[in-house]
């Protein structure tokens, strides 16, 4: 059985910590609107938690013992584009949903990282709190996850949605979710200045389709 140590050095050098912040539209139909009004919606952003480990397809063992162990995630293959022979496929383990991002970090929080990212760690702890507890349904919130998000992974910022775009579209249209959003006409409803042509319009570093596919167990 692999060591929590052993584990912990690989996901050093191959794991990755993130928050992912993507554009929300509830485009599905409601019978009875009504029953909807007690609960809290989410803003016009979704916050995605996501924990991944990527390396060469040989790594396969290596990955399912991973996943056997952690007991949540799942395993994903891409098919290499490079004529390359010697080139391997690309194998990731990806954690995606809050329950089990939160089992992630009960693991890795009593372990003791060496290297940066110990503090991507301690900002997506951070950012899964602020999500455990609703605060990112809340303008204060995502904003809050924003910032702890800009310090992690030494990202470059142009690839995804900054916090001033995000404060903006906030201010704008602040907490009237997009429950009422007309799937015909193509429009919200109850506010005649949000630009729905722009919010849907492909946005780089959003929207593109994963070239990882699931990693059926043989």
């Amino acid at each position: 059985m692999l060591s929590k140590d052993y584990i912990l050095g690989f996901v050093e050098g191959e794991g990755c910590f993130s928050i992912g912040i993507g554009r929300y539209i509830d485009r599905k139909p409601r019978k009875n609107p009504g029953k909807r009004n007690n609960i809290k919606k989410p803003h016009i952003f979704q916050v995605k938690p996501m924990f991944v480990i990527t390396n060469v397809e040989s790594s396969k063992p290596l990955f399912d013992e991973i996943c056997s162990l952690l007991g949540v995630g799942r395993i994903y293959l891409a098919k290499r584009n490079s004529k390359n022979p010697a080139e391997q496929n690309a194998i990731q383990y990806r954690v995606q949903a809050l329950n089990e991002c939160l089992i992630i970090r009960d693991f890795f929080k009593e372990l003791s990282f060496k290297t940066q990212k110990g503090e991507d760690f301690k900002l997506w702890s951070e950012c899964l709190k602020i999500i455990e507890s609703g605060r990112h349904l809340e303008k204060e919130g995502i904003l809050e996850i924003c910032r702890l998000r800009d310090k992690m992974n030494f990202r470059n910022t142009k690839s995804k949605w900054n916090i001033r775009e995000i404060e903006s579209l906030l201010n704008e249209k602040p907490l009237h979710q997009t429950a009422h959003f007309d799937q015909n006409q193509q429009q919200l409803l109850h506010n005649n200045s949000f630009n729905v042509s722009e919010w849907l319009a492909p946005k780089p570093g959003n929207n593109k389709q994963s070239r990882f596919v699931v990693q059926t167990t043989d």
